[in-house]
């Protein structure tokens, strides 16, 4: 058992006994939800672009750097909610990974996505930074950030919405090797593990990517009331499986990320627009030299979907 499945052993624990009051007889009811018909103007290649910069997180412009994705494993663990629905999240989550051609990961493996369900995070989450503030990822280290998601550990566990997440992304070398792993694995003085600059770098290619090592979501059930399970479990494998602007925004779109916008008409499961979305992330080029190279390849790819 690795350092971080311990942890998430314990907190496993810790949920259960603190948050015992707060989940009895708590859930996510299930309803229908009306499919409405969205008219979405401009040419396709136009409203690619539109969505693409709706989903993406604020701040990243300018910066030369790649868009994060899972390329490992997943390994899901649900705490919280009764036992049928905790599956049928993580079944979810699952099929919508394995449908860009993630694979899930064996039993008893290492958790790297885990989902809390609660009616009272304002209890539980500070709890859980305190005894293991580990598992909502390291602060200071040049080579980690958080993405899309709150930037403080503070914000985050402060944030009063339905749905938080926060995710630990690590850059790694063109051949996925971490930049910050043991220096010591090599002979000699210089280690053999670090990547090494080769003279195939080029405007159109980086020699490093970002990848989504873990993330942590936490679902508020006395905001998803009313909210269809479907549509609450496609809604964490959205913001679980891509790098999400927080403040995402996508009226003029059918989008389940406008699930929790009152303003907007709701979406019973993920539609065209966002598995296309998935598919243009999982397909576009991971060591493109910069981001805004990899969302151009994104929208390109929405714009031929939408066109086959």
């Amino acid at each position: 058992m690795t350092g971080l499945q311990v942890i998430f052993t314990a907190l496993a624990a810790l949920i259960l006994v603190e948050g015992a009051g707060a989940q009895s007889g708590s859930s996510l009811p299930d309803s229908e939800l009306r499919q409405p018909t969205v008219t979405v103007t401009g040419t396709r290649e136009e409203q690619a672009r539109a969505f693409v910069e709706r989903v993406q997180p604020k701040g990243w412009e300018g910066a030369v750097k790649g868009v994060p994705r899972w390329n490992s494993e997943l390994c899901i663990s649900v705490i919280g909610p009764p036992v049928e629905q905790g599956q049928f999240i993580a079944d979810r989550i699952s099929q919508r990974a394995m449908d860009v051609g993630l694979e899930a990961g064996a039993p008893g493996c290492d958790t790297n996505l885990l989902v809390i369900v609660t009616n009272d995070p304002d209890v539980l989450l500070p709890a859980i930074a305190k005894k293991h503030r580990a598992v909502f990822g390291f602060t200071g280290d040049a080579n980690v950030d958080t993405g899309g998601s709150e930037a403080s550990l503070d914000q985050f566990i402060a944030a009063d919405t339905p749905v938080r997440w926060r995710q630990v992304i690590q850059v790694v070398g063109a051949d996925g090797m971490p930049l910050d792993g043991d220096p010591y694995t090599g002979h000699g003085m210089i280690p053999t593990n670090l990547p090494v600059a080769r003279e195939y770098s080029t405007r159109l290619k980086s020699m490093v990517r970002r990848e989504l090592s873990r993330v942590v979501a936490v679902v508020d059930t006395r905001q998803t009331a009313g909210l269809g399970l479907g549509a609450v479990a496609d809604y964490l494998a959205f913001v679980t499986l891509a790098d999400v602007s927080a403040e995402a925004d996508m009226t003029g779109f059918p989008s389940i990320l406008d699930l929790f916008n009152p303003q907007a008409e709701r979406q019973a499961s993920m539609t065209d627009w966002d598995l296309a979305f998935f598919d243009g992330l999982y397909a576009s080029k991971p060591d493109a030299a910069s981001g805004t190279r990899q969302y151009s390849e994104i929208a390109r790819r929405i714009a031929k979907a939408g066109q086959d």
